[in-house]
C-alpha cells in the first residue's frame, strides 16, 4: 500500500544526522555533539577509554588520546559537555540505517586555531574553554589557542583558590585584548580580558551588613569546597559558603534558593564570608516566592 511504503522509507532525524556525519568525514567539517558516557573500546589493537557522543541520535566515540593534546589525567570532567570534533572514521552497519563514528577533538582544535589566527580581530568576544585549573591559574582554550589567565584577571570576585570555583569543561566569556599573529620568526600570542565583560557587583556591597540574613541562589556546588551563592538582588555578587555541619551537598541543588547569614565583609579585599542555613521543609510554613521552609540554623 502507498501509505505503508512511505512509512517504511521515512527519513528519521538519526538518518539525517548520519548523512551529516558522512559528509563531515568527507569534507573535514567540524561538528558538535554532547558527551553522554565513558566506555572502554578497542582502538587500533589496544583498549582505551573513550567518550561516548550523541550526535542527534547517532553514536560516536572519542578516544581519550584525541580529546585534547593537553596532559589529561582523566576525562570525567568532559562528561555532559558540548564538544567539537572532526570525524576520523565512519563505521557502517549493513543491518541498520545508521552506523557509528570515531571522533577527533584534538584535530578540530587545530583547525579552529588555524582559522582563529587568520580571522580574529581585537575586541571580539569568545567563549573560552577551561582545559585545566590550579590554585592561581586558569588554563584556557580560545578557539583552539591556549592561554593562561591569572586569578586576579578572572573577574571581580576574589578567588583564593580557583579550583574551588572552576573545573575542566567550564566556559568563561573573554574579550580579545591584543593579538600577535604567528610568523616564521615567532609564535602567535594573544591576551584576553574577562573583567570588561562583567559588571562589578561589589558596587552593591554597601547594601549589605554583617550578621544580616539574605536570600541567594545556588550557582555552583563543589563537593569539597562548598557552595557559591549569588545574592538575589545583586546579580554577580557571589559568596562562598561551606556546607552546614553534619550535612553534605546532597540536600542542596544548583539553582535552589536558600538563605545565608553574612559573617564578615571585607570590602577593601573584596571578600565575604557567609553561613548557609539548612532548609528544613515543613507543611506549616510555605512561602510561594522562596519555597517551603521550616527551621533554619547552623553551628
Amino acid at each position: 500500500m502507498p501509505g505503508q511504503f512511505s512509512e517504511e522509507f521515512e527519513i528519521t532525524p538519526a538518518m539525517r544526522a548520519w548523512a551529516d556525519v558522512k559528509e563531515a568525514h568527507r569534507t573535514g567539517k567540524i561538528l558538535t555533539a554532547r558527551s553522554i558516557g565513558i566506555e572502554t573500546k578497542s582502538i587500533k589493537d589496544s583498549k582505551e577509554e573513550v567518550l561516548k557522543l550523541d550526535f542527534n541520535g547517532v553514536y560516536g566515540y572519542m578516544p581519550k588520546s584525541l580529546v585534547d593534546n593537553y596532559n589529561l589525567r582523566g576525562i570525567q570532567h568532559y562528561l555532559d559537555r558540548e564538544l567539537e570534533f572532526v570525524v576520523d572514521k565512519v563505521i557502517i552497519d549493513p543491518n541498520a540505517n545508521v552506523g557509528i563514528f570515531l571522533a577527533n577533538r584534538a584535530k578540530a582544535l587545530e583547525k579552529k586555531a588555524e582559522r582563529f589566527w587568520r580571522e580574529a580581530q581585537e575586541g571580539q568576544i569568545f567563549n573560552a574553554f577551561v582545559r585545566g585549573v590550579d590554585k592561581y591559574t586558569l588554563f584556557l582554550l580560545v578557539e583552539g589557542v591556549p592561554i593562561e589567565l591569572n586569578r586576579s584577571e578572572v573577574g571581580y570576585m576574589y578567588y583564593e583558590d580557583l579550583t574551588e570555583a572552576f573545573e575542566i569543561g567550564d566556559i568563561l566569556p573573554v574579550k580579545l585584548s591584543s593579538i600577535t599573529r604567528p610568523s616564521e620568526d615567532q609564535k602567535g600570542k594573544i591576551t584576553v580580558d574577562s573583567k570588561t565583560l562583567q559588571f562589578d557587583p561589589w558596587t552593591n556591597i554597601v547594601n549589605y551588613q554583617e550578621n544580616g540574613i539574605y536570600v541567594g541562589r545556588i550557582t555552583k556546588i563543589h563537593p569539597d569546597h562548598g557552595m557559591f551563592v549569588e545574592l538575589v538582588d545583586s546579580p554577580g555578587l557571589v559568596v562562598r559558603t561551606n556546607f552546614p555541619p553534619y550535612t553534605g551537598n546532597q540536600i542542596f541543588k544548583k539553582g535552589e534558593t536558600i538563605r545565608v547569614r553574612i559573617a564578615k565583609i571585607d570590602a577593601a579585599g573584596r571578600r565575604m564570608k557567609a553561613i548557609a542555613f539548612i532548609p528544613h521543609y515543613s507543611k506549616k510554613r510555605n512561602n510561594d516566592r522562596y519555597g517551603s521552609y521550616g527551621v533554619y540554623g547552623s553551628r
